[in-house]
């Protein structure tokens, strides 16, 4: 099926079966950005299947190239493997980063924020890079979970199309934010209030 990273890439190959195609571009819809691929969490291992900028594998699944865009443009390791940007020492690991110029003067401090986030990584040798499941707490992936998150998604883009019109609609100026906090169950009913650690003697009643 075009390699083990095809399935969260948007590609279109004549081999691929039909199943395939549907199973790909379920996990590549949206235009904000891909469900499936936002719910993968990536552990190091040697870094052998790891791109050092363009893969989510530091914590919260933050691409290097979108936070330090600056160091990315000058970088002379792009497309690289974890693996293929250190050497492994005593210490634990020697980053060996290149690049294709001297630093200037206002890319210092940009230099020492992206140092400081990828210090203390630690790369293993005699491990294999492995893909988590961060939508579940457990970490393993299932049918279950990949259908609530995939629905939330949904929801989401059907919530802000509603919302588009809502705000279109002529009507008093008091209606609209009211129905906005309707839709998204914000108003404070006693149940809502209760959630948030409202102490409230009478509870037969929806609204206070």
């Amino acid at each position: 099926y075009g390699s083990w990273r095809s399935l969260d890439e948007s590609r279109r190959n004549s081999r691929d079966s039909i199943w395939w195609r549907d199973l790909s571009n379920v996990c590549n819809a949206f235009e904000e950005g891909s469900w499936f691929r936002s719910g993968i969490k990536w552990k190091i291992g040697c870094g052998s299947k790891v791109k050092f900028w363009e893969d989510g594998w530091l914590d919260g699944g933050i691409l290097l190239l979108e936070k330090y865009p600056r160091m990315y443009s000058i970088s002379q390791q792009q497309h690289h493997f974890v693996q293929q940007l250190g050497v492994a020492s005593l210490g634990g690991w020697d980053w060996q980063l290149q690049w294709r110029r001297l630093l200037r003067e206002a890319e210092i401090d940009i230099a020492a924020k992206f140092m400081k986030d990828i210090e203390g990584v630690v790369v293993q040798a005699n491990q294999q890079d492995s893909w988590g499941w961060g939508v579940d707490p457990s970490g393993i992936y299932s049918v279950g979970s990949a259908y609530k998150a995939l629905n939330r998604h949904l929801s989401k883009e059907n919530d802000n199309e509603v919302f588009k019109e809502l705000w279109k609609l002529k009507v008093p100026s008091k209606v609209s934010p009211f129905a906005w906090r309707l839709i998204r169950d914000r108003l404070p009913t006693k149940a809502n209030l209760r959630r948030r650690n409202v102490d409230l003697n009478d509870i037969s009643l929806p609204f206070l």
